[in-house]
């Protein structure tokens, strides 16, 4: 699994009791791990008790407060970043707003990551994306309990878990639906549908809101994830076609060719040796 982020902050801050961030929204992603004290938490309307060991995910621009307690300092690590992957951004959909369950060994991850920044030297970038795909992977395997678990007791297909919240808007609700059904034939009905649109009305909102058609997001959706299977694994390119949902690998080839400027073959030889961008980003430690 590979994560591809553009890291922004990694800070290990203290806040002292009553101190409010007060309401505000960033165009970034944003993670926080409760190391210590306690906290109110509220994000996108719903307000959390923050404890040790928790992990709470942000997505961008979803309007946040973060509260201290009248008595406890609070001490968290922050993560701050962009990911221009789609398949990054659809496996961080996939993460829940508050993560429970975080063990001694996530908790030692974040700290570790913390301390890596601080050194900077030649070993720092290739230890910097293996704990960040430590973290993640780590996380997003206490969603996919947690999404089990909810399934188990309440019926709800784990897979429109996500796509049913009540912050999201019907075109949000379709974005789900292709993130999550893009290896399946997805007909613009369908679509539409989701959205409760007629499909000329759907078609025109959907590029009003994302500049892009939904077949065109479709395709790029699955593109990203020929591009990881690619780089990632030693799948042939036909097998590669079909589980990312091409019926025809004539097709996928030129649609990729199209997207990337090169064919499958030609991207999989370039990258298989792919080195993590160069980190940009200072430490702040508060503590």
């Amino acid at each position: 699994m590979y994560i591809d982020l553009d890291l922004l902050w990694i800070s290990k801050c203290t806040y002292n009791p009553k101190h409010i961030i007060k309401m505000h929204h960033h165009d970034y992603y944003q993670v926080i791990f409760i190391l210590n004290g306690e906290s109110k938490i509220t994000i996108g309307g719903s307000m959390y008790n923050a404890s040790v060991n928790q992990v709470y995910f942000i997505k961008p621009n979803v309007e946040h407060v973060i509260e201290a307690s009248q008595f406890k300092s609070l001490n968290i690590i922050e993560l701050k970043f962009y990911s221009q992957n789609v398949m990054t951004q659809n496996l961080l959909h996939q993460l829940s707003t508050k993560i429970d369950g975080a063990d001694r060994a996530i908790r030692s991850s974040f700290i570790n990551i913390v301390e890596e920044v601080k050194k900077q030297d030649e070993y720092t970038e290739p230890i910097l994306k293996c704990l960040v795909t430590e973290i993640f992977c780590s996380l997003l395997r206490l969603s996919n309990q947690e999404t089990k678990h909810m399934t188990v007791n309440t019926g709800v297909d784990a897979k429109y878990i996500g796509a049913h919240e009540k912050n999201l808007s019907p075109l949000d609700k379709v974005l789900d639906y292709i993130r999550y059904n893009y290896s399946k034939e997805i007909k613009l009905q369908d679509l539409a549908d989701i959205a409760y649109l007629s499909p000329i009305y759907f078609c025109s909102a959907f590029k009003d809101k994302y500049a892009i058609t939904p077949m065109q997001y479709l395709q790029s959706i699955r593109c990203e994830v020929a591009k990881t299977m690619l780089i990632e694994t030693n799948e042939s390119i036909t097998s590669i076609s079909e589980k990312v949902g091409f019926q025809s690998i004539h097709y996928f080839s030129r649609l990729f060719k199209s997207h990337e400027g090169i064919s499958p073959n030609e991207f999989r030889k370039r990258n298989q040796d792919f080195i993590i961008k160069d980190y940009k980003g200072n430490i702040t430690d508060f503590s």
